[in-house]
């Protein structure tokens, strides 16, 4: 499954095609969704925490792979970028250390992170 938060509606269309080209599924989340920790939209649970977001924030684009094999990733990002769409600045794996993150806490470590990597360069 991919979790996926993007803007452009021709994107969304590519990447929602490229998921169903290796058998993947793609849940769109938003907004209603920066409570919600990624094993809870997962499974479908309300698993949700209090969190407080900035005044004015702006989701980014988001992509987050749940639960799918190295191999089949692989092949994702590969027919992702030999399509030639714009990446997305934001992408993950969910893994057992994040699976109770929220959505925002996954956003803003991924943005540390980022930063992080900027910064040594």
């Amino acid at each position: 499954m991919i979790l996926m938060h993007i803007a452009s509606a021709e994107k969304s269309a590519a990447v929602r095609s490229i998921a169903e080209q290796i058998g993947e599924t793609v849940k769109l989340i938003g907004y209603q969704d920066l409570n919600r920790t990624l094993l809870g939209l997962h499974t479908g649970k309300p698993v949700t925490k209090e969190i407080k977001l900035p005044p004015l924030y702006q989701m980014p684009e988001l992509l987050v792979f749940v639960g799918m094999p190295g191999e089949r990733l692989d092949q994702f990002l590969d027919a992702y970028r030999a399509a030639g769409i714009e990446p997305v600045a934001l992408k993950a794996v969910s893994t057992l250390h994040n699976s109770g993150w929220t959505v925002f806490e996954l956003i803003e470590a991924l943005k540390a992170e980022r930063a992080g990597i900027k910064a040594q360069q």
